[in-house]
């Protein structure tokens, strides 16, 4: 079963997973498989990835769906090895989800929703996900699978039927992406994740209960919002409409307001408004290889309107607006909610925002690297597995990376240092 390709140190980078493999044959087929998913080819799937590591094609199936193992014991352990050499009290939790398009309806979770990878509805899964970024490194933390409604009705027979036939726990229930991606960062929390800030999409923003249970965390955010989202520039006051003169009938749990002062207004019309000396003009990533990325940007203090027709009063909070040019002409405005401090300077919550770019480059790599989407498997434990293989891979390449780096800054400082000695001694003698 061994490989005919092995990727350097690779024994010595999967030992510490392999006591959470009861086997030592499924202890084999988790270094084929890994080993599998870091070789070339287009495909990363069970069938062509066992041909490249001469191993049968059964036995790696079995491992992903039949064969037992830890898989949270694997998971904690690679957590453990990355926050070794990444941990930063500067770190930041990205919480984001992305889609695997299937062209079935057998496979786990499967259904139409939204899906990243298309842009648009689509048949697809959906796995919700927290990237750690950390010193010098990013990371996958996690992935969870997301539960559609349709796949949680006890009262559907075909429904359970699928359910049992993709090996779905009873514990898997549907529950919003917000709430999944708050799992994960509990996860990081009770794993002493240093970290000082969350960011996400906005698909997350725009949900005042998932800024509600950040801020009731103690957590810093910055969190994209929609075009159309209204804000009050200033503290807003209420006027409810006076009580109904009838005794009978339920009464009414919330205020219903009938004006406010001032009015809410869209984040667009605030972007629109925005005099032209007021953008500030940020280089961010200076010292990148391509082009430096500039961005125009401007923060504002807003309260969220989400809400106000009953009543709802919400944080102050940053309106962080980005404005691009682009390639075609015009420019593009995009917005974003912060409790961050409010002596915290516009480039700054620039630069925060842009750690985004961690998780769309791990994506990136994950999917056309190392196939992360390239899983043909239906069931429930075959679809977790796959994804933490791919995890262990990404590891492996991320430590790669950061020895390499660490060797380069050793041989540059060798060589200062060797140069700036002879100065040294030549100084000393002649003194």
């Amino acid at each position: 079963m061994a490989t005919e390709i092995e990727c350097p140190g690779i024994d010595e980078y999967m030992e510490p997973f392999m006591g959470y493999f009861h086997r030592s044959e499924s202890r084999e087929l988790a270094e084929c498989y890994v080993t599998g998913l870091l070789m070339d080819g287009e495909r990363k799937s069970v069938e062509p990835m066992s041909e490249r590591v001469n191993a049968s094609e059964r036995s790696m199936q079995r491992l992903l769906s039949d064969v037992k193992w830890d898989d949270q014991g694997v998971l904690t352990t690679y957590r453990a090895r990355m926050l070794a050499v990444t941990a930063d009290p500067r770190g930041i939790c990205v919480l984001d989800d992305t889609g695997f398009p299937k062209k079935g309806q057998d496979s786990v979770c499967v259904s139409r929703q939204y899906c990243g990878a298309t842009g648009k509805t689509d048949n697809c899964q959906v796995g919700v996900s927290m990237t750690y970024v950390g010193r010098d490194a990013a990371w996958p933390f996690g992935m969870k699978l997301f539960v559609p409604e349709s796949w949680d009705k006890a009262d559907d027979a075909d429904c359970q039927a699928l359910r049992k036939k993709t090996k779905m726990p009873e514990s898997a229930t549907y529950r919003p992406k917000w709430r999944i991606a708050l799992e994960l960062l509990d996860e990081a929390v009770a794993a002493q994740v240093p970290h000082w800030a969350v960011i996400a999409d906005g698909w997350y923003g725009d949900i005042p209960e998932f800024r509600e249970e950040l801020v009731s965390r103690g957590k810093q955010y910055l969190l994209g919002v929609y075009a159309d989202t209204q804000v009050f520039l200033e503290s807003p006051t209420f006027e409810a409409a006076p009580p109904p003169e009838r005794k009978r009938g339920r009464p009414r749990q919330r205020p219903k307001i009938i004006a406010t002062n001032p009015e809410p207004v869209k984040v667009s019309a605030v972007g629109a408004s925005v005099a032209a000396d007021a953008w500030q003009r940020l280089e961010l990533r200076p010292d990148s290889r391509d082009k430096p990325l500039i961005v125009e940007a401007v923060a504002l203090r807003v309260w969220p309107a989400h809400g106000w027709r009953h009543g709802a009063v919400h944080e102050e909070v940053w309106l962080l607006i980005e404005r691009r040019s682009l390639s075609k002409g015009g420019v593009e405005l995009r917005y974003f909610f912060s409790n961050m401090s409010q002596t915290l300077p516009t480039i700054d919550l620039a630069r925060l925002n842009h750690k985004r770019y961690w998780i769309e480059h791990g994506y990136q790599q994950l999917k056309e690297e190392l196939g992360l989407d390239h899983h043909e498997g239906r069931s429930w434990p075959g679809w977790h597995r796959h994804v933490l293989l791919t995890f262990l891979a990404y590891g492996y390449l991320t430590l790669i990376r950061l020895g390499e780096k660490k060797q380069q800054n050793q041989r540059a400082w060798n060589a200062w240092h060797q140069t700036h000695g002879i100065l040294e001694k030549e100084c000393f003698w002649w003194t």
